[in-house]
């Protein structure tokens, strides 16, 4: 590419890449739980930045299209978005690209209709149906906890919700990175602490054994480096293993939400 100044002309290393030229994503690249067809076409929508990495989250318009078939093609799922008929944890979304992530909330009030992203065996992330009731309840997996100015702890969650705490009291200091929080919808406030600890019930978001969830049994912190922790839990009769990056606490003795 060649740019030219007052007579001048020099040759760029590097072409100027036009606006939207890395907003593209090949279908062969996509993740599995897009569920779209690879042979189609040649590209798809690339989820735009947002509460959830792009390879851990759904863009709002394949989710319409390819998961609740609520349009036939691309240009039908950015209608209705456009007209706001979408709502992502309660909130309106125009942006056919938004992220869709774990434990997100998707509703359509026309229908009455109600969604949660969850880990689906074998099939990555997917939606299943849910009650209103339960739409106004969210988990998120704590994720970091630090101090920040004027001696402030924030907690941040798997899904970029941060909670900021002026006086930290010794519940709150109980909150620790790995925990979860059960949150209500759309107010965002805490309900519930749930504990990573022997005996909670957990669900595996990721692996080879993303989507089973059950009672941990054992958690193994002394392993030797580079290894991680391993937890294990029970489910269904049959034991299940994996590392501890990969468990989100999702109750106590029974799971806060439903999960299939």
């Amino acid at each position: 590419m060649k740019i030219s100044i007052e007579g001048k002309s020099w040759r760029l290393k590097y072409p100027r890449r036009g606006k939207g030229s890395m907003g593209h994503l090949k279908r062969f690249a996509a993740p599995r739980h897009f569920r779209i067809p690879v042979k189609a076409a040649k590209f798809t929508v690339k989820p735009s930045p947002g509460p959830h990495p792009a390879e851990e989250c759904i863009p709002l318009a394949i989710l319409l299209r390819d998961h609740l078939k609520y349009a036939e093609t691309m240009t039908e799922a950015k209608k209705i978005i456009k007209e706001r008929k979408i709502l992502v944890d309660w909130r309106v979304i125009t942006n056919h690209k938004f992220p869709v992530g774990l434990m997100d909330v998707v509703s359509i009030p026309e229908t009455g209709e109600y969604f949660r992203v969850v880990p689906i065996y074998r099939k990555g992330l997917g939606l299943i149906k849910i009650q209103e009731e339960e739409a106004k309840l969210k988990i998120g997996k704590i994720i970091r906890k630090m101090y920040v100015n004027y001696g402030h702890l924030q907690i941040t969650l798997h899904n970029g919700n941060n909670f900021r705490f002026k006086e930290v009291g010794a519940n709150i200091l109980s909150y620790k990175t790995g925990d979860s929080l059960l949150i209500s919808l759309p107010e965002k406030n805490i309900i519930k602490h749930l504990k990573l600890s022997e005996g909670s019930y957990a669900l595996v978001i990721k692996g080879l054994e993303e989507g089973k969830h059950g009672k941990i049994i054992e958690i193994k912190k002394d392993v030797p480096y580079p290894t991680k922790p391993m937890v294990t839990l029970e489910v269904k009769n049959e034991k299940v293993t994996t590392i501890l990056p990969y468990i989100m606490v999702v109750g106590e003795n029974v799971p806060m939400v439903t999960l299939a």
